[in-house]
């Protein structure tokens, strides 16, 4: 066994396994939601990010199958459900104000 063999083999050993990812974009009407705190849990498992720039997202689990995503805009956390699979899963979500408090819609 070689050297860099070796060396792969125990970092396939070291790095987590990631059971499924989502990724996609949030908005408000038409104006994506820059720089949001979004986190992601699945069962024990807690993923956080932010939204980027132009709004867009990628979250990776070790767990699988029905999650809560959650987004906070403007101090108000929204959240809906999402099926994690396998292969990552793209996922448009829509912010909505309805009676002072964010609703999070999948479209």
């Amino acid at each position: 066994m070689t050297m860099m063999h070796m060396a792969m083999t125990l970092a396939a050993m070291v790095m987590p396994a990631t059971a499924g990812e989502i990724f996609g974009d949030v908005r408000i009407g038409d104006k994506y939601v820059a720089q949001a705190p979004i986190q992601m849990v699945c069962g024990t498992d807690t993923v956080k990010g932010k939204t980027d720039d132009a709004g867009s997202f990628r979250l990776a689990t070790k767990a699988g199958g029905k999650c809560v995503v959650t987004v906070t805009h403007d101090g108000k956390p929204a959240s809906v459900d999402v099926v994690v699979f396998d292969k990552p899963s793209r996922y448009r979500l829509v912010l909505e104000l309805k009676d002072g408090a964010f609703i999070l819609k999948r479209v």
